[in-house]
């Protein structure tokens, strides 16, 4: 949404603690809810009701927030959901060492697109990130994340859980241009399943790639080992490319892609690349309406014995209009359609998509 949160329902200690609430609505179709071939479609309608606190004090921040949403689907009530969600994050922005620290929990119900099938599930995250200059040339940064997915009992996947840590070498090339150089290790878990170990050895830069395109580009070589006898060792390239070019004030346009070894809740190793190309325009700078039209395409190789030589190819289209309607309120419509190419049967389908969403933020 495109509501300002400049202010909060309430701030005290002259600015320094905030406590701001928001309210969505929303009305929504879906042709194919299971995200499978014959899945049928439905009508929904849900309700989001949240919190934030943030306080600023010193080189600390503090922030926490807490939510939750509710949807009821006109056909398939059997679907319905509650769903809450945490978080928290401490930050740490002045002297020589800065960074954050990142924890959430929240429920989510959806469909899953390996699977073929809607699964609810509860999803833990914590997440590490800390910067340290070494002098005035360079600088060094980890990120240490675990992550965990745990679904609701009765459903045929398996829990998930991955453990990484990240580090990465800069070199301040010019005053707009960084160079990288990066080590990332992962360990993968699905309990009564495989484990993984994943190492990427990475090379970039962040900052003005070019004049006028701006961002953070990585490319590497990646490995993958499974612990199964039905497992393997993969080895590929990987990267991550996230691209922002403005074209004028009204028109900014942004690219983004990744390749990646993915564990799904099947316990199959996926060797998945994914393309995004977005534009946003805003025709009027005083009335501040946008539109913003997607393209996406994903390819999922699912790999080994295990994957019985399944790829998917998706192609996807998404087109979305945000309207404020007054200070604190919002409106958006967006419709959207995606195919999904497989030579497995069931992952042979097609979706549309629609939605009219209004937000209210204090």
């Amino acid at each position: 949404m495109i509501v300002p949160r400049a202010h909060g329902l309430i701030d005290w200690n002259e600015g320094r603690d905030k406590l701001t609430v928001h309210a969505d609505y929303g009305i929504a179709y879906d042709s194919n809810i299971l995200a499978s071939a014959g899945s049928p479609g439905d009508t929904t309608q849900s309700l989001e009701l949240g919190a934030n606190y943030a306080r600023k004090a010193g080189q600390y921040g503090f922030s926490a927030s807490v939510s939750i949403t509710a949807e009821r689907f006109q056909k398939h009530s059997n679907y319905n959901f509650n769903n809450p969600a945490l978080s928290a994050e401490l930050t740490k922005n002045d002297g020589r060492l800065t960074g954050s620290l990142k924890a959430g929990a929240q429920r989510e119900s959806e469909s899953d697109d390996a699977a073929n099938i809607r699964a609810t599930s509860w999803r833990y995250n914590a997440n590490l990130d800390l910067k340290y200059p070494i002098n005035d040339r360079y600088y060094v940064t980890s990120t240490s994340d675990v992550n965990t997915r745990t679904y609701v009992p009765n459903t045929p996947l398996y829990n998930l859980a991955s453990y990484g840590e990240g580090v990465d070498l800069y070199y301040v090339y010019t005053s707009k241009l960084d160079l990288l150089g990066g080590y990332r290790i992962r360990y993968g878990d699905a309990p009564g399943g495989s484990h993984t170990w994943d190492e990427a050895y990475t090379i970039g830069g962040t900052g003005a790639i070019l004049p006028k395109l701006s961002g953070t580009i990585r490319l590497g070589y990646q490995s993958r080992y499974e612990s199964t006898s039905l497992g393997g060792n993969y080895h590929d390239l990987t990267g991550d490319f996230t691209l922002a070019w403005p074209i004028n004030k009204r028109i900014v346009c942004n690219f983004q892609t990744s390749k990646d070894f993915t564990t799904t809740a099947t316990d199959d190793s996926v060797d998945t690349t994914a393309f995004d190309l977005s534009a946003t325009i805003k025709p009027n700078t005083k009335i501040k309406v946008a539109v913003t039209g997607e393209v996406g395409y994903n390819i999922n190789r699912f790999l080994g014995i295990k994957g019985d030589g399944r790829l998917d190819r998706t192609l996807s289209y998404l087109l979305k209009m945000s309207v404020p309607i007054k200070t604190h309120l919002a409106a958006s419509v967006s419709c959207g359609y995606l195919t999904n190419v497989s030579n497995a049967a069931i992952a042979k389908y097609d979706r549309i998509t629609a939605s009219m969403d209004l937000s209210a933020h204090f």
